[in-house]
């Protein structure tokens, strides 16, 4: 009789497990309808959070440093293009905000009003 019992136990325990296995896999799979495709090659600034709304393409630096007021408050950036883009929450480059260097993307903290592209990284000085 003991292991009749237990057969059937374990058989409750086997399909529990394997009911959350099927749930963990459908969960891993499924990704959020409102994903936003990543510009690569490309920086942006967006209107929005997550990479929506407007889209303001930041153009490839004539000179080292030029700073550049946004057309309206910008929510997140896309850089996956230049090295340096440093990101300002006033404008006409104040009140520095953060510096995103290539291969990143995300939503700010803050909206970025103005930005500068910097040609190469700036030296340290010590």
């Amino acid at each position: 009789m003991d292991i009749r019992k237990n057969l059937r136990c374990n058989r409750g325990v086997v399909a529990v497990a394997l009911a959350g296995a099927a749930f963990l896999a459908g969960g891993t799979v499924a990704q959020p309808a409102a994903a936003a495709e990543l510009p690569w090659g490309q920086a942006n600034f967006y209107s929005g959070a997550d990479l929506t709304g407007t889209v303001y393409p930041i153009p490839a630096a004539s000179s080292d440093a030029e700073c550049i007021n946004l057309p309206e408050p910008m929510k997140s950036i896309a850089n996956l293009k230049y090295a340096y883009v440093d990101v300002f929450s006033g404008e006409d480059c104040t009140h520095g905000y953060a510096r995103i260097t290539g291969l990143h993307a995300g939503t700010l903290a803050v909206p970025a009003m103005s930005y500068k592209v910097l040609v190469a990284y700036p030296p340290v000085h010590y």
